[in-house]
């Protein structure tokens, strides 16, 4: 025996056939129910069901569109879930669907700019941020906007204070960006054992959050050592006072030290091999390190470290002689290969490093404290490779300072991301991934999500943002 049972949910009607089952070892009847679909005709009992009330409504609407989705709106998800977006949408207002626009752009790998029309053309990124401007001749004029000194300083008014407490520890290096631009930040430097025209990036790092913090540029031909208390002071003049700096060589300077010291900011630095006081401490320790008592275990590495107090420019300072055995064993093979007649082979460096700091630490301390500062060297690697700063292809001062910024922004969202994926998946991978989930938008512009994949959907969740889902119209 059967009948229909309907059930209302909202403003549809449903319809389920019930069925009565005898249970013969009890003698009871049991229902079973089976879903017939949604009410079309009640007194003809004509039902559809939901996924065929679809098709057929698919059908006759016409199909417009076929969009990347997956890769804009996984950046998209992030960026809502930082501090960043209520800031940029203050600052750029009716500019922020263009900002973002090219924010993604350059993220999901993008290269030159002028390539930006066609990407937001093929992806939802048009949907969702419309009023984006991004032919080349607009892009053009936007970097230029973007070049506003007092744009950017309100940004990281906003932006540090949004991240940042007061006092901060802060990791800064520098890069050279070669670039035949002819303006006066582009002069001949010295780097890496090249020589090259270049502009000096500047990059400030928060110890913490590991999120780029403040950048600025200099002429390729101003050292580090020249840089580094004016970009502490352009840091504390935006509201944060640096309470440690951990920097390369290139920063270590009478000058600079004695800057720290009397601005009461503790530091961590290596000591370049050519000063006199590393000369001796190397020769005074090398043979006799290693040893029992200064054995210090780093990740799977095993170092010995020896801390010495010494006197830094008339300071108090602490010297960290570190001495790693296996490079030190790989240095040493390499010199005795290069060996020629009777020539002298220089053995005492092979394998050693100094860091000095202001502050007495623990031996144990002192190698992933400095090593922080790779930090700054892999966001700079990011911003080359991934962001594609280089090769540098605008043209005129204003879009450099304006496509600069554009990539500090987008680093701010890289690394986000980067820090949401963890170390299983790259953020080129999660990207890759993710946009090979499509859209469809239909005539009456509702827009139908592909299903998404096993891997999509572990980004998703890596991530803590919703998985897409298939949105019927």
């Amino acid at each position: 025996m059967s009948y229909v049972r309907y059930k209302k949910f909202g403003t549809r009607e449903y319809a389920y056939k019930v069925t009565q089952i005898k249970d013969e070892s009890t003698g009871k009847f049991k229902q079973k129910q089976q879903y017939l679909g949604a009410v079309v005709d009640k007194e003809k009992r004509i039902f559809e069901k939901r996924n065929a009330v679809k098709r057929k409504y698919k059908k006759e609407l016409n199909e417009k569109l076929i969009l990347d989705y997956g890769d804009t709106y996984l950046q998209n998800k992030i960026m809502e879930q930082t501090n960043l977006l209520p800031i940029l949408k203050d600052i750029f207002k009716d500019k922020t669907d263009t900002l973002l626009s090219m924010i993604f752009y350059r993220i999901q790998g993008g290269s030159a700019m002028k390539y930006t029309e066609n990407w937001y053309e093929g992806n939802i990124a048009k949907v969702i941020y419309p009023l984006a401007k991004v032919t080349s001749q607009n892009i053009s004029e936007f970097l230029k906007y973007l070049s506003s000194e007092s744009l950017q300083r309100k940004f990281f008014s906003k932006y540090i204070g949004a991240i940042s407490g007061k006092k901060k520890g802060v990791i800064i290096d520098s890069t050279g960006l070669p670039n035949e631009i002819h303006f006066p930040l582009t002069d001949w430097g010295h780097h890496n054992g090249g020589i090259e025209k270049e502009t000096r990036l500047i990059l400030a790092v928060d110890k913490d959050t590991k999120l780029p913090l403040y950048f600025r540029y200099v002429a390729g031909n101003i050292s580090d050592v020249s840089t580094l208390s004016t970009t502490i002071e352009e840091i504390k003049k935006l509201g944060v006072t640096t309470n440690i700096s951990i920097m390369d060589a290139g920063y270590c300077s009478e000058n600079n030290i004695t800057e720290l010291y009397n601005n009461e900011i503790s530091f961590l630095t290596r000591m370049p091999s050519s000063r006199k006081i590393y000369k001796r401490l190397i020769t005074d320790n090398v043979g006799k390190i290693e040893c029992t008592k200064n054995a210090v275990k780093y990740d799977e590495r095993g170092l010995f470290i020896k801390k010495e107090k010494i006197d830094l420019y008339g300071n108090v300072a602490y010297a960290y002689i570190v001495c790693d055995p296996e490079r030190r064993g790989r240095e040493i093979s390499k010199q005795i290969n290069r060996l020629e007649g009777s020539e002298e082979i220089e053995l005492e460096n092979c394998g050693m490093m100094i860091l000095i700091s202001n502050l007495e630490l623990d031996t144990s301390e002192v190698i992933p404290m400095y090593y922080t500062r790779q930090m700054a060297e892999q966001l700079f690697g990011i911003s080359k490779d991934d962001l594609s700063l280089l090769p540098v292809r605008v043209h005129t001062e204003d879009t450099f300072r304006g496509f600069i910024f554009l990539i500090f922004l987008s680093l701010i969202i890289y690394t986000k991301l980067r820090e949401k994926l963890g170390k299983e998946v790259s953020v080129e991978q999660a990207i890759s991934t993710m946009r090979n989930l499509k859209c469809k938008i239909y005539s009456d512009d509702s827009i139908v999500v592909s299903e998404p994949t096993k891997q999509q959907k572990s980004i998703c969740e890596k991530c803590n943002i919703p998985v897409p889902k298939n949105s019927g119209i």
